[in-house]
């Protein structure tokens, strides 16, 4: 084999090492990230976290429908004051009239 094809060979084994790293590194990442999520939403989120985790969320529309769920399961706890999904309700008004 010539001394090119063989820099060639080893450079694509290299690039595929280090692309497969990464992803390992990226499902590791996503794995500890969702357990979190799981360990937090059954010990429970207080509500001035919900909507400041919330308000950090924009954009990203999963994270931000989790959190509304926590909301409603803060509101049917706590059926008298303030309910929180008017909190994020108007969070969004707010964010929605001053993109417009």
């Amino acid at each position: 084999m010539s001394p090119f094809v063989s820099n060639v060979t080893n450079l694509f084994s290299g690039d595929l090492a280090t692309i497969s790293a990464e992803i390992k590194q990226l499902r590791k990442d996503v794995l500890i990230a969702d357990i979190d999520l799981a360990r937090q939403e059954a010990e429970g989120i207080a509500p001035e976290e919900i909507v400041t985790r919330y308000v950090a969320a924009r954009g990203d529309h999963g994270i931000q429908m989790w959190l509304r769920g926590l909301a409603v399961e803060a509101d049917a706890a706590q059926p008298f004051g303030p309910r929180l999904v008017d909190e994020l309700d108007t969070l969004d008004a707010l964010s929605f009239s001053a993109a417009a």
